[in-house]
């Protein structure tokens, strides 16, 4: 089972790593076609997305409804937050960034996750932990700087990778607030509803700008490439991913996280044409680096909660009676 676990998230780890090439593709690169806007980029993979887990979140309706029920500021807030402000920032920095360089910064928010977990969950962090957030703050200063500070603030590179840190930043934020909220109501209920509320702010964006009209100018080249990105990396990323670290423990699922950086970074040189300099190398060990010692298990902690029962649905603490075990379960009313 933790084998097939593993293997899951690897999987969805690596449709993960091709998110920063494919959208600079269709952002910026190699084709006559009308080039994808960042925000209407960013609204279809979630639009698509949402339709994906439409069926899964169908089955779990009763915990999904209870969600809205009981907290929908929450629900809200995390939508807001989880995926229309980190990911408008995402793609915005992509337009600027290089493909390879965003990754690497994006790849940022385990450890930022592990920083505000620390402070604001009062998650215990080993010092190994804490090294590996000064590696990752040092890569990411790397990424975004290149280490050429002349005219810095003026370079466009510059200013999207800041966006892309925000996004990561944001997207941990996300993490830590909806932590209590995916214990439970479930991993896939929370994802859901903060993509069909994040997706009702990027329509209304969207109209605000009139940026609908943009979408009939796209090729069905385009359209394959944005179906991927939806569909694909989001819909069945998240399934993957879910499935995968339900069968193996936390820290070393998300461990595995330090291969997408490096990924990227190869497949941006691969198939972009992107050039991969000492900066940009340095910076992608650095962060990778920093994940490990990040995830690494604490021993103590672990002993901990082998001592700790778990509820029969596989929720701890969960706030609402029943509502673990129906998410965990699939069960319908």
């Amino acid at each position: 089972m933790k084998r097939i676990g593993y293997l899951l998230v690897l999987g969805a780890i690596g449709l993960f790593g091709t998110i920063e090439v494919v959208t600079k593709y269709l952002q910026a690169y190699g084709h006559a076609e009308t080039p994808v806007g960042a925000l209407q980029l960013a609204a279809l993979r979630f639009f698509l997305g949402g339709l994906f887990l439409l069926p899964m979140a169908f089955t779990r309706r009763r915990v999904v409804w209870i969600a809205v029920r009981t907290r929908p500021l929450s629900v809200l807030v995390l939508g807001a937050v989880g995926v229309f402000l980190t990911f408008y920032l995402f793609h915005q920095g992509l337009a600027s960034a290089t493909a390879s360089s965003a990754a690497v910064v994006f790849s940022m928010n385990p450890i930022f996750t592990a920083a505000l977990a620390a402070a604001v969950l009062q998650e215990r962090l080993k010092a190994g932990g804490w090294l590996g957030i000064v590696l990752g703050l040092a890569g990411a200063l790397a990424a975004v700087t290149g280490f050429r500070f002349e005219g810095l603030f003026s370079r466009a590179e510059f200013l999207g990778n800041v966006q892309v840190l925000a996004a990561a930043l944001c997207w941990s934020v996300y993490t830590v607030s909806g932590k209590k909220h995916a214990e439970d109501f479930g991993g896939l209920s929370v994802s859901f509803l903060s993509i069909v509320v994040g997706s009702v702010f990027f329509a209304l964006i969207l109209s605000l700008q009139g940026g609908w009209k943009e979408m009939a100018t796209y090729s069905a080249r385009s359209w394959l490439w944005i179906s991927y990105l939806g569909l694909v990396t989001v819909g069945l990323g998240y399934i993957l991913y879910f499935e995968g670290m339900s069968r193996v423990p936390a820290s070393r699922g998300a461990s595995l996280f330090y291969v997408k950086p490096v990924l990227a970074v190869f497949l941006a040189h691969l198939f972009l044409g992107e050039k991969i300099g000492w900066p940009l190398l340095l910076a992608a060990v650095l962060v990778a680096l920093g994940i490990i010692l990040v995830a690494l298990p604490d021993p103590a902690v672990g002993t901990r909660k082998r001592r700790t029962k778990a509820s029969p649905g596989g929720c701890y603490n969960c706030s609402s009676r029943g509502v673990g075990q129906a998410e965990n379960s699939g069960n319908r009313p």
